[in-house]
Protein backbone atom coordinates (compact mmCIF):
# COMPACT_ATOMS: atom_id res chain seq x y z
CA UNK A 1 0.00 0.00 0.00
CA UNK A 2 1.29 3.46 -0.92
CA UNK A 3 2.16 5.82 1.97
CA UNK A 4 -0.81 8.17 2.32
CA UNK A 5 -0.04 11.79 1.42
CA UNK A 6 -1.52 14.62 3.46
CA UNK A 7 -2.40 18.25 2.85
CA UNK A 8 -0.32 20.56 5.02
CA UNK A 9 0.49 24.24 5.31
CA UNK A 10 4.24 24.76 5.13
CA UNK A 11 6.66 27.65 4.71
CA UNK A 12 7.39 28.50 1.08
CA UNK A 13 11.05 29.05 1.91
CA UNK A 14 11.28 25.47 3.17
CA UNK A 15 10.64 24.10 -0.34
CA UNK A 16 13.63 23.12 -2.48
CA UNK A 17 12.65 24.28 -5.97
CA UNK A 18 15.03 22.32 -8.16
CA UNK A 19 14.38 20.73 -11.57
CA UNK A 20 15.01 17.22 -10.32
CA UNK A 21 11.36 16.21 -10.85
CA UNK A 22 10.27 19.02 -13.17
CA UNK A 23 8.63 17.85 -16.41
CA UNK A 24 8.17 21.44 -17.63
CA UNK A 25 11.71 22.84 -17.76
CA UNK A 26 10.92 24.23 -21.23
CA UNK A 27 8.12 26.44 -19.88
CA UNK A 28 8.10 29.56 -17.73
CA UNK A 29 5.41 31.09 -15.55
CA UNK A 30 4.86 33.67 -18.31
CA UNK A 31 3.86 30.92 -20.76
CA UNK A 32 0.79 29.94 -18.72
CA UNK A 33 -1.65 32.91 -18.86
CA UNK A 34 -4.70 30.75 -18.06
CA UNK A 35 -3.05 29.38 -14.93
CA UNK A 36 -2.04 32.89 -13.90
CA UNK A 37 -5.59 34.20 -14.31
CA UNK A 38 -7.03 31.27 -12.37
CA UNK A 39 -4.63 31.66 -9.43
CA UNK A 40 -5.11 35.42 -9.35
CA UNK A 41 -8.90 35.05 -9.34
CA UNK A 42 -9.52 31.94 -7.25
CA UNK A 43 -6.25 31.21 -5.49
CA UNK A 44 -4.32 27.95 -5.71
CA UNK A 45 -7.04 25.37 -6.39
CA UNK A 46 -4.49 22.74 -7.43
CA UNK A 47 -1.84 22.61 -4.69
CA UNK A 48 1.75 21.65 -5.52
CA UNK A 49 3.08 18.26 -4.43
CA UNK A 50 6.23 18.07 -2.32
CA UNK A 51 8.35 15.25 -0.91
CA UNK A 52 9.23 15.59 2.75
CA UNK A 53 12.99 15.32 3.28
CA UNK A 54 13.18 16.17 6.98
CA UNK A 55 11.22 18.04 9.67
CA UNK A 56 11.28 21.39 7.84
CA UNK A 57 12.66 20.51 4.43
CA UNK A 58 10.67 19.58 1.33
CA UNK A 59 11.47 19.01 -2.31
CA UNK A 60 9.08 20.22 -4.99
CA UNK A 61 7.70 17.36 -7.08
CA UNK A 62 4.82 18.86 -9.08
CA UNK A 63 3.60 22.41 -9.59
CA UNK A 64 6.73 24.35 -10.49
CA UNK A 65 4.80 26.84 -12.61
CA UNK A 66 1.87 27.03 -10.18
CA UNK A 67 4.21 27.78 -7.29
CA UNK A 68 6.15 30.38 -9.30
CA UNK A 69 2.95 32.20 -10.25
CA UNK A 70 1.63 32.02 -6.67
CA UNK A 71 4.83 33.64 -5.38
CA UNK A 72 4.67 36.38 -8.03
CA UNK A 73 1.03 37.26 -7.27
CA UNK A 74 0.99 36.81 -3.50
CA UNK A 75 4.39 38.27 -2.66
CA UNK A 76 3.60 38.68 1.03
CA UNK A 77 2.48 35.11 1.59
CA UNK A 78 4.98 33.07 3.60
CA UNK A 79 3.02 29.82 3.78
CA UNK A 80 1.30 27.63 1.22
CA UNK A 81 -0.94 24.56 1.23
CA UNK A 82 0.70 21.56 -0.42
CA UNK A 83 0.24 17.82 -0.74
CA UNK A 84 3.08 16.19 1.19
CA UNK A 85 4.50 12.80 0.27
CA UNK A 86 5.93 10.90 3.21
CA UNK A 87 9.70 10.69 3.69
CA UNK A 88 9.60 6.96 2.95
CA UNK A 89 8.00 7.46 -0.47
CA UNK A 90 10.24 5.76 -3.04
CA UNK A 91 11.29 7.31 -6.35
CA UNK A 92 9.09 5.10 -8.54
CA UNK A 93 6.05 6.08 -6.51
CA UNK A 94 6.98 9.74 -6.84
CA UNK A 95 7.12 9.27 -10.61
CA UNK A 96 3.60 7.83 -10.57
CA UNK A 97 2.36 10.88 -8.67
CA UNK A 98 3.93 13.13 -11.30
CA UNK A 99 1.95 11.45 -14.08
CA UNK A 100 -1.29 11.36 -12.12
CA UNK A 101 -0.92 15.03 -11.20
CA UNK A 102 -0.39 16.01 -14.83
CA UNK A 103 -3.39 13.96 -15.95
CA UNK A 104 -5.57 16.17 -13.74
CA UNK A 105 -4.82 18.97 -16.21
CA UNK A 106 -5.75 16.87 -19.24
CA UNK A 107 -3.65 14.87 -21.65
CA UNK A 108 0.13 14.71 -21.37
CA UNK A 109 1.96 16.34 -24.26
CA UNK A 110 4.83 14.65 -26.12
CA UNK A 111 7.27 17.10 -24.52
CA UNK A 112 5.97 16.31 -21.04
CA UNK A 113 6.39 12.60 -21.75
CA UNK A 114 9.92 13.14 -23.03
CA UNK A 115 10.89 15.10 -19.92
CA UNK A 116 9.17 12.58 -17.67
CA UNK A 117 11.02 9.60 -19.09
CA UNK A 118 14.28 11.53 -19.03
CA UNK A 119 13.78 11.81 -15.25
CA UNK A 120 12.37 8.30 -14.85
CA UNK A 121 15.39 6.61 -16.41
CA UNK A 122 17.49 7.88 -13.51
CA UNK A 123 15.58 5.41 -11.32
CA UNK A 124 14.62 2.59 -13.68
CA UNK A 125 15.30 1.27 -17.20
CA UNK A 126 13.21 1.51 -20.35
CA UNK A 127 11.79 -2.01 -20.04
CA UNK A 128 10.57 -1.47 -16.49
CA UNK A 129 9.39 2.07 -17.27
CA UNK A 130 7.24 0.73 -20.12
CA UNK A 131 5.58 -1.75 -17.74
CA UNK A 132 5.20 0.66 -14.81
CA UNK A 133 3.76 3.66 -16.61
CA UNK A 134 1.71 2.18 -19.48
CA UNK A 135 -1.37 1.78 -17.22
CA UNK A 136 -1.21 5.38 -15.99
CA UNK A 137 -0.76 6.79 -19.50
CA UNK A 138 -3.41 4.44 -20.90
CA UNK A 139 -1.18 3.53 -23.81
CA UNK A 140 0.99 0.56 -24.68
CA UNK A 141 4.58 1.66 -24.26
CA UNK A 142 7.60 -0.09 -25.74
CA UNK A 143 11.25 0.60 -24.84
CA UNK A 144 11.91 1.81 -28.41
CA UNK A 145 9.00 4.26 -28.23
CA UNK A 146 10.41 5.69 -24.98
CA UNK A 147 13.82 6.12 -26.60
CA UNK A 148 12.16 7.87 -29.54
CA UNK A 149 10.41 10.28 -27.15
CA UNK A 150 13.76 11.17 -25.59
CA UNK A 151 14.98 12.45 -28.97
CA UNK A 152 12.52 15.34 -28.62
CA UNK A 153 14.71 16.79 -25.89
CA UNK A 154 17.16 17.84 -28.63
CA UNK A 155 14.66 20.29 -30.14
CA UNK A 156 15.24 24.01 -29.86
CA UNK A 157 13.26 25.82 -27.10
CA UNK A 158 10.72 27.36 -29.48
CA UNK A 159 10.01 24.00 -31.11
CA UNK A 160 9.58 22.35 -27.70
CA UNK A 161 6.93 24.90 -26.79
CA UNK A 162 5.06 24.48 -30.09
CA UNK A 163 5.19 20.69 -29.75
CA UNK A 164 3.86 20.98 -26.20
CA UNK A 165 1.04 23.27 -27.35
CA UNK A 166 0.07 21.00 -30.24
CA UNK A 167 1.11 23.43 -32.98
CA UNK A 168 3.40 20.77 -34.42
CA UNK A 169 2.89 17.05 -33.99
CA UNK A 170 5.28 14.47 -32.61
CA UNK A 171 5.86 12.82 -36.02
CA UNK A 172 6.68 16.16 -37.67
CA UNK A 173 8.99 17.04 -34.76
CA UNK A 174 10.89 13.77 -35.14
CA UNK A 175 11.24 14.36 -38.89
CA UNK A 176 12.51 17.88 -38.25
CA UNK A 177 15.16 16.42 -35.94
CA UNK A 178 16.66 14.65 -38.95
CA UNK A 179 17.55 18.06 -40.44
CA UNK A 180 20.28 20.48 -39.48
CA UNK A 181 19.35 23.06 -36.82
CA UNK A 182 19.39 25.83 -39.46
CA UNK A 183 17.03 23.96 -41.80
CA UNK A 184 14.81 22.93 -38.90
CA UNK A 185 14.43 26.49 -37.66
CA UNK A 186 13.82 27.76 -41.20
CA UNK A 187 10.88 25.40 -41.68
CA UNK A 188 9.58 26.06 -38.18
CA UNK A 189 9.63 29.79 -38.89
CA UNK A 190 7.48 29.28 -41.99
CA UNK A 191 5.11 26.96 -40.12
CA UNK A 192 4.63 29.65 -37.49
CA UNK A 193 4.36 32.51 -39.99
CA UNK A 194 1.76 30.82 -42.19
CA UNK A 195 0.03 29.00 -39.32
CA UNK A 196 0.25 25.69 -41.18
CA UNK A 197 -1.74 22.66 -40.05
CA UNK A 198 -0.38 19.12 -39.86
CA UNK A 199 -0.99 18.09 -43.48
CA UNK A 200 0.56 21.23 -44.94
CA UNK A 201 3.48 21.02 -42.49
CA UNK A 202 4.20 17.52 -43.78
CA UNK A 203 3.97 18.59 -47.42
CA UNK A 204 6.22 21.62 -46.86
CA UNK A 205 8.78 19.44 -45.10
CA UNK A 206 8.78 16.71 -47.76
CA UNK A 207 8.87 19.02 -50.79
CA UNK A 208 11.53 21.30 -49.31
CA UNK A 209 13.75 18.41 -48.25
CA UNK A 210 13.52 16.61 -51.61
CA UNK A 211 14.04 19.77 -53.67
CA UNK A 212 16.98 20.96 -51.57
CA UNK A 213 18.59 17.53 -51.84
CA UNK A 214 18.09 17.45 -55.60
CA UNK A 215 19.65 20.91 -56.01
CA UNK A 216 22.49 20.26 -53.58
CA UNK A 217 21.39 23.06 -51.27
CA UNK A 218 20.32 23.44 -47.69
CA UNK A 219 16.65 24.09 -47.03
CA UNK A 220 17.62 27.45 -45.58
CA UNK A 221 19.40 28.38 -48.84
CA UNK A 222 16.54 27.07 -50.96
CA UNK A 223 13.74 28.90 -49.18
CA UNK A 224 15.87 32.02 -48.95
CA UNK A 225 15.79 32.41 -52.73
CA UNK A 226 13.89 35.34 -54.21
CA UNK A 227 11.01 33.30 -55.67
CA UNK A 228 10.10 31.88 -52.29
CA UNK A 229 10.77 35.03 -50.30
CA UNK A 230 8.60 36.99 -52.73
CA UNK A 231 5.70 34.70 -51.82
CA UNK A 232 6.38 34.66 -48.08
CA UNK A 233 6.66 38.45 -47.86
CA UNK A 234 3.96 39.37 -50.37
CA UNK A 235 2.08 42.36 -48.94
CA UNK A 236 -1.34 41.49 -50.38
CA UNK A 237 -1.66 37.71 -50.11
CA UNK A 238 -3.17 36.18 -46.96
CA UNK A 239 -1.77 33.09 -45.23
CA UNK A 240 -3.78 30.49 -47.22
CA UNK A 241 -2.80 32.15 -50.51
CA UNK A 242 0.87 32.25 -49.54
CA UNK A 243 0.70 28.61 -48.46
CA UNK A 244 -0.91 27.51 -51.72
CA UNK A 245 1.56 29.45 -53.87
CA UNK A 246 4.56 28.29 -51.86
CA UNK A 247 3.64 24.61 -52.05
CA UNK A 248 2.74 24.90 -55.73
CA UNK A 249 6.09 26.47 -56.55
CA UNK A 250 7.96 23.79 -54.61
CA UNK A 251 5.99 21.13 -56.49
CA UNK A 252 6.74 22.71 -59.88
CA UNK A 253 10.44 23.05 -59.17
CA UNK A 254 10.65 19.48 -57.87
CA UNK A 255 8.75 17.95 -60.82
CA UNK A 256 9.33 20.31 -63.78
CA UNK A 257 8.48 17.72 -66.49
CA UNK A 258 5.24 16.71 -64.83
CA UNK A 259 4.21 20.31 -64.40
CA UNK A 260 5.08 21.14 -68.01
CA UNK A 261 2.89 18.24 -69.10
CA UNK A 262 0.11 19.48 -66.82
CA UNK A 263 0.27 22.97 -68.29
CA UNK A 264 0.18 21.63 -71.85
CA UNK A 265 -2.74 19.34 -71.00
CA UNK A 266 -4.74 22.27 -69.60
CA UNK A 267 -4.01 24.34 -72.70
CA UNK A 268 -5.22 21.53 -74.95
CA UNK A 269 -8.42 21.10 -72.94
CA UNK A 270 -9.00 24.85 -72.92
CA UNK A 271 -8.81 24.99 -76.73
CA UNK A 272 -11.63 22.44 -76.99
CA UNK A 273 -14.16 24.97 -75.74
CA UNK A 274 -16.01 22.44 -73.60
CA UNK A 275 -19.27 23.47 -71.92
CA UNK A 276 -19.25 24.04 -68.16
CA UNK A 277 -21.04 20.71 -67.62
CA UNK A 278 -18.12 18.76 -69.11
CA UNK A 279 -14.59 18.22 -67.82
CA UNK A 280 -11.58 16.10 -68.79
CA UNK A 281 -8.96 14.67 -66.47
CA UNK A 282 -5.77 12.68 -67.06
CA UNK A 283 -4.34 9.66 -65.25
CA UNK A 284 -2.27 10.22 -62.15
CA UNK A 285 1.14 11.67 -63.06
CA UNK A 286 0.34 10.92 -66.73
CA UNK A 287 1.17 7.26 -66.15
CA UNK A 288 -1.27 6.30 -68.91
CA UNK A 289 -2.42 8.05 -72.08
CA UNK A 290 -6.05 7.52 -71.15
CA UNK A 291 -8.23 10.46 -70.17
CA UNK A 292 -11.58 10.59 -68.39
CA UNK A 293 -14.52 12.69 -69.55
CA UNK A 294 -17.02 13.75 -66.89
CA UNK A 295 -20.50 14.92 -67.91
CA UNK A 296 -22.66 16.61 -65.29
CA UNK A 297 -26.46 16.39 -65.47
CA UNK A 298 -29.14 18.13 -63.43
CA UNK A 299 -30.74 14.87 -62.38
CA UNK A 300 -31.17 11.19 -63.26
CA UNK A 301 -34.10 11.91 -65.53
CA UNK A 302 -31.89 14.03 -67.79
CA UNK A 303 -29.37 11.19 -67.97
CA UNK A 304 -32.12 8.82 -69.08
CA UNK A 305 -33.23 11.30 -71.75
CA UNK A 306 -29.72 11.59 -73.18
CA UNK A 307 -28.67 7.98 -72.66
CA UNK A 308 -29.19 6.89 -76.26
CA UNK A 309 -27.02 9.75 -77.54
CA UNK A 310 -24.31 8.88 -75.00
CA UNK A 311 -24.37 5.23 -76.07
CA UNK A 312 -24.01 6.19 -79.73
CA UNK A 313 -20.93 8.29 -78.91
CA UNK A 314 -19.35 5.47 -76.90
CA UNK A 315 -20.00 2.86 -79.60
CA UNK A 316 -18.40 4.85 -82.42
Amino acid sequence: MLPQPSFEIIGIDNIDISDRWNIHPFLSSQSSPKTRTSIKTFGLLHPPIVHKLSANQYQLICGHIRLAIFREIFVNEKDITVLVLDEKTISKTILSYILEDQLLSGTISPMEKACFFHIALNYTNTDEAAVLFSPILSQKLQPHSINKMLLLLDLEPELKIDLHNGIIGEKIALELLQLSPEDRLTLHGIIQKLELGGGKQKRLLTLSKDLALGQGKTIKELLGEFDFQDILNHPEMNHPQKTSNLLTMLQKKLFPQSNAAEEQFLKNVSRMGLPASCSISHSQSFEKNEVSVILNFHNLAEVEQRLSSIKQLIER
